[in-house]
C-alpha cells in the first residue's frame, strides 16, 4: 500500500471494540492510512475526535506521504 498514489482509508481497526482505540488509531496512521473509518457511539465521540487528534499530532513512525 505504501507505493500506491491514491489515498486510502482504514476501516474495521478497532476490531469491533476488541481494541483500544488509542493503539489502533496509531497503528492505522503510522501503517500509512490516510483515512480511518471508526463506529462509535455517540458518547465516545468527543473522546475519540481528540484521542485522533493526538495521535496525528504525534505520529513518528509514518514513511508514506499524504495523499489526501
Amino acid at each position: 500500500m505504501a507505493q500506491r498514489e491514491e489515498p486510502w482509508i482504514a476501516f474495521k481497526v478497532l476490531a469491533a471494540g476488541a481494541i483500544a482505540p488509542a493503539k489502533r488509531f496509531r497503528h492505522a496512521f503510522e501503517g500509512g492510512a490516510d483515512f480511518i473509518c471508526v463506529g462509535m457511539y455517540d458518547f465516545q465521540l468527543v473522546e475519540n475526535v481528540n484521542l485522533a487528534l493526538d495521535v496525528l499530532g504525534d505520529l513518528q513512525r509514518r514513511v508514506r506521504p499524504w495523499r489526501a
